[in-house]
């Protein structure tokens, strides 16, 4: 006995009959796990568009935290370029003494 399968192109009918008993029950699962996998994949893709609209479009208080974080980073960047412009003692080398 040949029941009737999930995908067209391997169905081949029964010289008895169209359906098995357990025909309703397979056709049941297979879409059964269709609809799995289709929630999944949207459940996936859901997960990664709220990932990129928080990397592109960011909330006002996570904005004002990156925009002082960036801030500070300048400023630290100002004090390293200013400190290297004071007087060395003469057993400190340059930053660039590598490169000669």
């Amino acid at each position: 006995m040949m029941p009737v399968l999930a995908f067209p192109a391997l169905y081949r009918r029964p010289e008895f009959g169209l359906h098995s008993e357990n025909t309703a029950a397979m056709d049941w699962f297979v879409l059964a796990n269709l609809g799995f996998l289709f929630l999944m994949f949207g459940f996936f893709a859901g997960c990664a568009w709220m990932i990129w609209r928080r990397t592109t479009k960011p909330e006002p208080h996570m904005q004002l935290i990156m925009d002082l974080d960036e801030h500070e980073k300048a400023l630290a960047e100002e004090e390293i370029k200013g400190s290297a412009n004071e007087e060395r003692a003469p057993w400190q080398r340059s930053e660039d003494w590598w490169k000669k």
